[in-house]
């Protein structure tokens, strides 16, 4: 049975309708998989599903389009995770509609009616925690939204982060209403919107705002989001990146030369390296700047992590878990980068972050859970790391 199990869930991740159909067929006691939790997440079959014809052989097979994941923040449904097309697709097939499908798939009626029947339905929780708000796929959703009642810098559990921080990348019209609305507003945002008014009055107000990044000394967490997921920006953005960064990965370059304009010695360097750019290190560097040689390790950014070293970084520095950058090395198999560490005397032994674990743990580790399985070498990684 359990050969048959893995040929269940093969069929299913690979999007082979037919075969998991069949495999329903001449194996019934499989169908108790659909409403079972598959990952991390809590999610269901539902929730994972890519095709219609995916999703026809679930719901023969007894799935509940009404499930929600277990994901402690806020239960997920299938029209919060499906591809647009998808979700309505399943509405067709039964799946309720919600406050939070109907603002993320733009049914401004569906919204209306659910409101009508239910005022306080804007202050529901969904997904990760967020709102209807934070889903609304239209400014006419989120001018709806803010007619009944939601509140416009409301943020979720999981990232504890804003409507317009959710929207400011896939849905840029809906971030830029929002601020019109008066919204909080943060660097980042007006250099992914490529608005250099707002830049203007925000380093207008606080000059050190330039030294914004998608970081926990900017973004600091309290709740479930310290613990879990972090800022939005994290997805959305990028791991570590400044406005400056934000700006030219947009393409603001007039933008990003103005940022750069307003930028210290430090950030410009720092900038640079990220943008794989050669430049002039600063005479000295801030507690935060002397972590980018341990963030270059954890984005597995070897050309940044270069340039980072050669200014003289500190090994020792800590990155997310507290980790220093040769346990991110080791973790991603970048032998490159751990030959680089242990060369300028990088400790191989140290415990001293969340996991208590060695470099040559996270390496181990990484080699099974790893973030780059196809590009990491970790067999050679391991035998550096063993080197006595």
């Amino acid at each position: 049975m359990e050969k048959i199990q893995a040929l269940a869930y093969k069929a299913f991740h690979e999007d082979d309708a037919e075969t998991l159909r069949q495999l329903f067929e001449e194996h019934p006691e499989l169908k108790t998989f659909v409403n079972s939790p598959l990952d991390g997440f809590g999610g269901r079959a539902i929730h994972c599903v890519r095709s219609k014809a995916m999703l026809d052989v679930l719901i023969d097979a007894g799935a509940d389009l009404n499930a929600r994941s277990d994901w402690k923040p806020g239960g997920f449904g299938i029209l919060e995770t499906a591809e647009p097309a998808l979700a309505l697709y399943a509405i067709e097939k039964g799946a309720a509609i919600t406050v939070h499908g109907a603002g993320r798939l733009g049914l401004i009626e569906e919204l209306r009616l659910l409101v009508a029947s239910d005022p306080e339905l804007v202050h529901q929780r969904g997904g990760d925690g967020k709102l209807a708000l934070h889903y609304a796929a239209t400014p006419e959703i989120a001018d709806f939204l803010l007619q009944n009642g939601a509140e416009i810098n409301a943020r979720d559990i999981d990232h504890e982060s804003t409507a317009a921080q959710y929207a400011v990348k896939a849905r840029p019209d809906v971030a830029r209403w929002l601020i019109d609305r008066g919204c909080e507003t943060d660097l980042l945002m007006a250099a992914a919107l490529n608005d250099h008014a707002l830049a203007e009055r925000l380093l207008a107000a606080d000059p050190e705002a330039i030294r914004t990044r998608v970081s926990s000394e900017w973004f600091p967490l309290s709740g479930d989001g310290a613990k879990n997921g972090g800022t939005i920006y994290q997805w959305e953005l990028g791991w570590y990146v400044s406005a400056v960064q934000v700006a030219t990965n947009f393409g603001h370059h007039e933008l990003a030369a103005y940022l750069t304009s307003r930028s210290p010695a430090e950030e410009r360097f720092l900038n640079a390296g990220w943008l794989h750019q050669p430049a002039e290190p600063p005479a000295s560097f801030t507690p935060a700047g002397q972590r980018h040689l341990a963030h270059a390790a954890r984005n597995n950014d070897l050309l940044a992590f270069r340039l980072f070293l050669d200014a003289g970084l500190p090994l020792d520095a800590r990155s997310q878990h507290r980790a220093t950058p040769l346990h991110w090395a080791a973790f991603h198999g970048n032998a490159e980068m751990v030959e680089l560490l242990l060369s300028r005397g990088a400790d191989r032994n140290n415990t001293d972050n969340d996991y208590s674990g060695t470099p040559l743990n996270w390496a181990q580790h990484g080699s099974e859970h790893g973030w780059y399985p196809q590009t990491g070498d970790y067999a050679r990684t391991m035998s550096l790391l063993q080197t006595a």
